[in-house]
């Protein structure tokens, strides 16, 4: 724990982790879409690339340490049997695992990168992006023609999205980009069907995750119109007409015998 390898390994792998930590979070934000996802892996790649040439701030915290002998009050030694980690050899490994795993190159990405202004030529024809569009617009069964003139309307006028439009920029919104929505959903599911209430109908289950995830938040539940109905169908306890009738157990013959 003391020698000075085992301390530069650390503040590497600290350095790298926080990167990968700080992808990770921003890949499960739910606004997150396949463009945005696509600029965060590359630029936590081009971040990964630049400590090669410049460490980060844990580990030249620990370079500054190894120089000085000690970090804080404890001393720091040599030790001849640890192999330290090759930076530069450790960091391109990391990124081409990411490139290969987490890439989100392909013909569809190529398309949907048109709707994004920062992608367009300094000055855009009046057709750009028309052929993208049409490729979208059959692979996910949208109209040509009204995508297409849409397109053209946010040509020429980018600092608004055009109503034409907005169906293709809707659906490019709904793809996921990580499995982080899916284990919500497990989540959630996990603390509506609980070993007490393990009878929930699938429907009902479905029901109540559905207002959990698209419902408001209970401080803006309004019950009024809802305990008004309750009460005018005699839902009450202290209602006059409700009728309880009390089920007795089957077993009830073996309590003399008790």
């Amino acid at each position: 724990m003391q020698s000075k390898e085992f301390l530069c390994d650390l503040g590497l792998m600290f350095d790298a982790l926080s990167e990968l930590a700080n992808l990770s979070q921003q890949l499960q934000a739910h606004s997150v879409t396949l463009l945005r996802a696509d600029h965060l892996l590359k630029r936590t790649i081009r971040v990964l690339a630049s400590f090669k040439d410049t460490q980060g701030e844990k580990l030249e915290e620990a370079l500054t340490a190894q120089a000085l002998g000690h970090l804080g009050s404890v001393p720091l030694e040599s030790n001849a049997k640890l192999t330290p980690i090759n930076a530069k050899q450790f960091l391109q490994s990391l990124i081409n695992n990411l490139e290969k795993r987490l890439s989100f190159d392909g013909e569809m990405l190529h398309d949907l990168s048109v709707l994004d202004t920062g992608n367009w030529p300094s000055t855009p024809g009046i057709r750009h992006g028309e052929a993208q569009v049409k490729r979208l617009c059959r692979r996910f069964n949208l109209g040509e023609e009204q995508a297409v003139n849409g397109m053209r309307d946010f040509l020429e006028h980018p600092d608004s999205e055009p109503e034409s439009l907005k169906p293709l920029i809707q659906c490019m919104k709904t793809f996921p980009c990580s499995t982080a929505e899916c284990e919500r959903g497990f989540s959630l599911m996990n603390n509506i069907c609980t070993d007490k209430r393990s009878t929930l109908l699938l429907s009902n289950v479905s029901n109540l995750m559905m207002i959990s995830i698209n419902g408001p938040p209970v401080t803006l539940f309004e019950p009024r119109k809802y305990v008004t109905t309750w009460l005018r169908r005699h839902r009450s306890a202290t209602q006059a007409r409700r009728q309880c009738t009390p089920q007795m157990p089957e077993y009830k013959h073996i309590w003399k015998a008790l």
